[in-house]
């Protein structure tokens, strides 16, 4: 009987340590469970995260991020209260939502500095603009930072532009009041060049007035104003004067100009070249003008402007267009392409694929690399400038910016002087 009974309670104990056994079992299996769905989340949301960056190491955003999965990620974490989502994924869902508030932050720094699409604000300043410039640096992805800068040259550009103007309209404006015969054909051309490239509604309508003043005066009194006139006249007078009498001129600037201009001359002879108007460089004294040609001779009737930097070869090239570019201008750079150094204004990848271009896209500033086409939308400092081709190469001159291959840079007044002067098809000569 007592064996009965001790084995009967020996299989109770086992009875109840089996069912211990089961219920740890269970208890074990569902936290293993836990603990396995809790990594595979974290496994995910880590994934998610790491999927934002082009570089993560670099902590490089991808150009176009995925708002909707980074918005799921920022649900869970604030359903979780920190019991699901682990505190690195959170430290790592933290940093990367505050590299994309920064970047979002330049962006609308950028986009205020505009007064619509075509105009700059009011508040907008040199010293803002070359703070943002620098900001702007923070910005890892190439793609997105170049995007930004275009906005930001655009108006800069914009700017200088318009502070040049502005002093230029000043300084014609008050020799105006004091003499109105002060009014050059050179004079009316560069105000109302310069009128057009005012980027600020306010200046605009400042000067609004004076130049309607001054371009009806001039409508009404033009006359023979050309120092051109003048310098044929003087050489005539030289050329018919006896050899044994001096000839004194009667106008020391126009002997200067000439004395100036004689290596010119000799440069277009020897190059064959005798067209009535040239756009002259030359490189040993870094001076770019429009030469026209008189009594055999060429003289810069307008004057010299200063080349700040040049890295075009020498040559005889023409003037494809004076550019005043749209965003969806471009021009056609692949070199095997028979439509090489076209202009297309608007451009589409339909009318791009019927020059035959295909896959048109790319972000690069540089026209002497981007292939197959360059964008003006890429290179805002190009957007005012001469384009120039020798058939093989193409390239610019342009105010600001940066330097690059086969690109002419000089001030925005003298850009803005020398396509009030140059039109195209002329031929434009660096020796």
């Amino acid at each position: 009987m007592k064996d009965k009974k001790d084995l009967k309670t020996r299989t109770k104990s086992e009875h109840y340590l089996m069912l211990g056994a089961g219920v740890v079992g269970v208890i074990t299996a569902v936290i293993f469970f836990i603990m396995l769905s809790l990594g595979v989340v974290n496994a995910v949301v880590t994934s998610k995260i790491s999927s934002q960056y082009q570089d993560k190491e670099l902590e490089v955003l991808k150009t176009d991020l995925n708002y909707r999965s980074l918005d799921f990620i920022g649900k869970v974490i604030n359903v979780s209260d920190g019991y699901i989502i682990s505190k690195s994924n959170v430290q790592k869902y933290n940093q990367l939502e505050n590299y994309i508030q920064a970047r979002k932050n330049r962006t609308k720094m950028v986009e205020s500095l505009y007064d619509g699409k075509s105009n700059y604000r009011d508040d907008v300043t040199s010293d803002k603009i070359n703070d943002l410039d620098k900001l702007l640096l923070k910005e890892k992805n190439q793609d997105v930072y170049q995007k930004q800068r275009n906005k930001l040259d655009t108006v800069q550009i914009w700017y200088e532009q318009t502070q040049d103007a502005d002093k230029y309209f000043s300084k014609t404006w008050d020799a105006f009041n004091t003499d109105n015969s002060s009014l050059s054909f050179e004079k009316i051309s560069m105000v109302n060049t310069y009128y057009k490239l005012i980027k600020n509604k306010t200046v605009k309508k400042r000067w609004s007035e004076a130049v309607s003043k001054m371009d009806q005066y001039f409508s009404n009194h033009q006359g023979e104003s050309s120092r051109v006139e003048a310098v044929k006249k003087e050489l005539e007078a030289l050329k018919n004067s006896p050899l044994t009498e001096k000839y004194i001129p009667a106008n020391v600037d126009i002997v200067s100009s000439l004395n100036s201009t004689t290596g010119a001359s000799d440069a277009l002879t020897q190059a064959g070249i005798t067209d009535k108007n040239v756009l002259y460089y030359n490189s040993s004294k870094n001076t770019l003008a429009l030469m026209t040609r008189v009594s055999g001779k060429y003289v810069a009737e307008n004057g010299y402007a200063n080349v700040t930097n040049s890295q075009v070869s020498s040559g005889k090239y023409t003037v494809k267009k004076l550019v005043n570019a749209n965003s969806n201008d471009a021009i056609i750079t692949d070199s095997s392409n028979s439509n090489f150094g076209q202009y297309v204004a608007n451009a589409t990848d339909s009318s791009l694929s019927a020059l035959n271009v295909a896959d048109p896209d790319n972000t690069t500033a540089d026209f002497s690399s981007a292939t197959p086409v360059f964008w003006f939308k890429n290179n805002s400092a190009l957007n005012s400038s001469i384009y120039f081709s020798d058939g093989s190469t193409l390239g610019f001159i342009y105010a600001g910016g940066t330097s690059y291959n086969n690109g002419m840079q000089i001030s925005s007044s003298d850009l803005s002087n020398l396509m009030s002067q140059v039109s195209s098809g002329i031929t434009f000569y660096v020796n």
